[in-house]
């Protein structure tokens, strides 16, 4: 028995195998229950065999799950003798030949019926039988040769794959779905007109049928006809019969209707209408609109519900995978295929009735999650399949970046008639066309696809073209950065060379993109941008993700993306976890205190032969290399490194300052108390303290100097990016400074008259701090990384510190700096200012404040206990304090007013840098 209904869409024996496919795949299962039954019931088994799997071994049972009975039914007796009768080789041949001579002869149907103008609505209405039973040879074929492809039997398999190419079955699969588009939507057409055609076929019926009583009445003018009362009212009941047609009851209204066509045929034969030829003329036409009525009434939703029967495709979700490299190589060959594949993905959109069916008979709720989870299945296919396309734009747009880079000449304002030919370059701009034409051949496809309904989520082409090449070009950019930011050697010549080798290569890219951005309709410039600053902040996140208690994955990024997902590559060291880390700690390594020296007036890290290391030069390469987004980034990560280096530090703090310590740091604090006074043996005490503390004074040096290079990394970032800034976008650069300046002025009228004057608005201040930080118009040593609590005595011990430093200082008049007296110590006076600078900046500005005095004072107790020199020079500790206290005033913009308070003027006036 047919217990799922299915005969009535494949009546033809046939297809037997096939209407009850959903049955065998249920009965398979069951039998699993009954082992006796495929081991001992060999007459059962026989006839089941005979039954569902007469022509078939291949059953699909679940979601694209098949089983192969020749090897599931192998361990049982009777299952096993049954299959023998249908496994044999004569009847596989025999099978195979019949299904391979169908694919051929259907695929020339089918290119007959797909020519343009064939499939119409009255050829649908005049063969829709034939059309159906096309579409159910085309489907069982189909359904034949896809599952045994995948049968395990060897020769069998050999012999099936021999039968028919992968390239007929790929045909007739894209082409039966075209097909059934086509039919299904002149269907639907012919569905939601009906009544309006029943009723428009029946009055012109009914009308000629009471003209022809009119005829026939003699009394009509110009007739000149002889009455005929009996045809007069033969006509006049005919044409109530026809008016009382109804079309809701198809089989009656069909009947009536074949009748009165057939009466129509009969009165022809009447001598007076027989010689009639306008009365036959009205006949014809009458019996044509009968004709046209029993066609229309023929079409019911029954038909469109056997088209959807036939038409599943739910076996082949699994099996389909295995021809998307072919698919690719179609769409590669031949773009315009992107049209007919349209078609076959909502054919697959049938694979969501199985999952759905059971869930929506029970009104669970959950049948829109579920259609969601398998929509959202069947869109990664799609995208799967569609993404030959933008892998073939870029494969071509190679060649456009390697015409555009380094083959064609740029073309000058004006050009002398001799060099014309020079800079024709005729063959470079035939490829270029060639080039492009191909590229605009490959998005043709997918652009002139209408949007599609797949499941439950809605495709749009144009949409989904855009996804595959944002996908192509965040594969090949993350390619690039991951290749290129590569660092074995340590040498600047390296570092340069890469950030240049990157710069031109990511260059010719974007050139090349925005070249086809018009034949692709897309605006190039906006996708690069969008999704190069999307890499560069994903992989920013993913490498501070080591300075972070709570790791953001990459499945909780906000910059990654299922459908343009950013790759991930091995780490290529220990230290960082991709590109911008390499590139960062690249960076820091160039500016190594053991290695260089921070001269201040040029901006840039020289050796020791004075030649620049990393500079405004170097920056300039590195904003060609990874643009301002990676600039961005690389301030970014300094950050956390700045953040990490400043929480070692108060841990490492508050470890080393325990009871005795602070008691020694708190007696300092008091014998040195007033600031403004010179305590005595006041340097006896320095020494003396330093001692104590000179583990805590010696496991700070790293980490200050470290911060302050840091600090001095992040403001030449700034500076260049507020030069491209100023440089790019004078508008936006004038726009956010008055912005800048207008908020920092109602800041501060909020704080003199918080009565009258309101804080600027909180959504506006952190958009504009962005803006203002991508434009480069902060100034980092202002900025506070971390809250901490107080740590106790922190301006004397870094007093004390500093002390500990100079001694390892010396001023290099040739640079105006101070320097190092052994570059093995790791010290460097800019980093080593700028890093106490910011490490006070953490703290209560009191903390500053009350540095500034420790040193001044120290100062002052230097002169007055120095015995007098001859040529009247100041002690060289003092000269080194000033000279440290006048690069702090320098960074950290303290006005001049604050050091003459603390120092006494005529030891500045006195003070020289000689």
């Amino acid at each position: 028995d047919d217990i799922y209904n299915r005969r009535k869409a494949y009546p033809s024996p046939e297809h037997r195998s096939t209407a009850l496919a959903t049955q065998s795949a249920m009965l398979y299962t069951i039998l699993y229950f009954a082992p006796t039954v495929l081991e001992k019931e060999q007459s059962m088994m026989r006839e089941i065999v005979d039954k569902h799997f007469n022509d078939n071994w291949v059953v699909p049972f679940q979601m694209g799950f098949a089983v192969d009975l020749s090897q599931a039914w192998e361990p049982y007796r009777a299952a096993r003798l049954a299959l023998d009768n249908i496994l044999n080789k004569q009847n596989v041949t025999d099978v195979t030949e019949r299904f391979a001579t169908a694919v051929n002869t259907l695929n020339a149907k089918l290119l007959k019926y797909l020519t343009k103008g064939v499939l119409n609505e009255p050829f649908v209405m005049s063969n829709i039988r034939v059309l159906m039973h096309c579409v159910r040879d085309c489907n069982v074929a189909l359904r034949w040769f896809l599952l045994h492809r995948t049968t395990m039997h060897r020769r069998y398999r050999e012999q099936i794959r021999k039968a028919v190419g992968v390239d007929a079955l790929l045909d007739l699969m894209t082409n039966t779905a075209q097909f059934e588009l086509q039919l299904k939507n002149l269907l639907q057409h012919l569905l939601s007109t009906k009544e309006e055609r029943w009723e428009r076929y029946k009055s012109e019926a009914k009308g000629r049928l009471d003209d022809l009583s009119e005829y026939f009445s003699g009394e009509k003018a110009l007739t000149r006809v002889k009455k005929n009362a009996n045809l007069q009212q033969w006509f006049k009941k005919l044409a109530e019969q026809v008016g009382s047609l109804d079309f809701s009851n198809a089989v009656v209204a069909g009947r009536n209707i074949a009748h009165l066509i057939r009466h129509l045929e009969e009165v022809e034969q009447f001598h007076q209408i027989e010689s009639s030829m306008q009365v036959k003329a009205f006949l014809a036409d009458t019996r044509d609109y009968m004709t046209r009525m029993i066609r229309t009434v023929n079409i019911t939703d029954s038909v469109l519900a056997d088209l959807e029967t036939i038409s599943d495709f739910a076996y082949a979700c699994e099996v389909i995978n295995d021809y998307t490299s072919q698919l690719h190589h179609r769409i590669k060959s031949k773009p315009s295929t992107v049209l007919l594949l349209r078609a076959t993905f909502l054919k697959l959109s049938s694979i969501l009735a199985l999952p759905l069916v059971r869930i929506t008979q029970c009104g669970s709720k959950d049948d829109i999650s579920v259609a969601e989870y398998y929509s959202g299945d069947l869109v990664r296919y799609i995208r799967k399949v569609l993404e030959i396309v933008p892998q073939s734009v870029f494969n071509t747009l190679a060649l456009i970046i390697n015409l555009l880079t380094h083959k064609m000449k740029t073309l000058p304002t004006k050009l002398e008639r001799l060099h014309l030919q020079q800079y024709s370059q005729l063959p470079e701009r035939y490829t270029l066309a060639r080039a492009t034409h191909q590229v605009s051949v490959f998005t043709r496809g997918i652009l002139n696809m209408k949007t599609t309904l797949v499941g439950i989520v809605q495709l749009d082409p144009r949409q989904l073209l855009e996804d595959g090449i944002r996908k192509e070009l965040v594969r090949r950019i993350a390619s690039a950065l991951h290749k290129q930011l590569v660092f074995e050697t340590g040498k600047l010549s390296e570092f340069e060379s890469k950030l240049k080798d990157l710069g031109d290569q990511l260059t010719g890219f974007k050139r090349s993109f925005e070249y086809i951005q018009d034949y692709i309709q897309m605006y190039g410039l906006k996708i690069w941008q969008e999704e190069f600053s999307r890499i560069i902040a994903y992989s920013v996140e993913q490498e501070c993700n080591s300075f972070l208690k709570r790791k953001v994955f990459d499945w909780q990024s906000i910059f990654q993306s299922d459908a343009i997902p950013i790759p991930q590559f091995q780490p290529l060291d220990k230290r960082s976890v991709n590109f911008m880390g390499r590139l960062v700690r690249e960076l820091l390594a160039q500016t190594d205190p053991r290695k260089t020296v921070y001269i201040e007036c040029n901006q840039g890290w020289y050796n020791q032969q004075l030649r620049e290391v990393v500079g405004i030069r170097t920056f300039d390469f590195l904003y060609r290399g990874v643009g301002v987004f990676g600039l961005c980034g690389v301030d970014r990560l300094i950050c956390f490194m700045i953040v990490r280096d400043l929480n070692l530090l108060t841990r490492t703090y508050r470890k080393q300052m325990d009871f005795a310590h602070s008691k020694y740091v708190s007696g300092l604090m008091e014998d040195l108390k007033p600031a403004s006074s010179i305590p005595r043996s006041a340097l006896k005490l320095y020494a003396q303290t330093r001692e104590k503390l000179s583990r805590l004074l010696r496991l700070m040096t790293g980490v200050v100097v470290s911060v302050g290079t840091a600090q001095l990394l992040r403001r030449q970032v700034a500076n260049q990016l507020n030069f491209l800034c100023k440089l790019d976008s004078k508008l936006l650069s004038c726009s956010l400074s008055a912005v800048n300046d207008s908020l920092i002025k109602d800041v501060r009228a909020h704080y003199q008259r918080p009565d009258s004057k309101e804080y600027p608005a909180n959504p506006l201040l952190p958009e504009v701090a962005k803006h203002l930080d991508t434009a480069g118009f902060n100034n980092p040593l202002t900025k506070i990384y971390i809250t901490s609590e107080p740590l106790h005595g922190l301006s004397c011990v870094m007093f004390l510190f500093v002390l500990e430093q100079l001694q390892k200082l010396k001023w290099n008049k040739k640079i105006s700096t101070l320097t190092a007296k052994n570059q093995r110590d790791g010290v460097d006076g800019g980093p080593l200012v700028v890093g106490v600078i910011t490490i006070l900046k953490q703290f209560h500005s009191s903390h500053t404040t009350q540095f500034l005095r420790y040193l001044a004072q120290y100062v002052n107790v230097s002169v007055s206990g120095a015995k007098a020199s001859r040529n009247g020079n100041l002690p060289t500790n003092a000269i080194s304090a000033l000279l440290f206290l006048e690069q702090f005033c320098s960074f950290s913009k303290i006005d001049r007013k604050i050091v003459d308070s603390l120092v006494p003027a005529y030891l500045l006036d006195r003070f020289t840098h000689d």
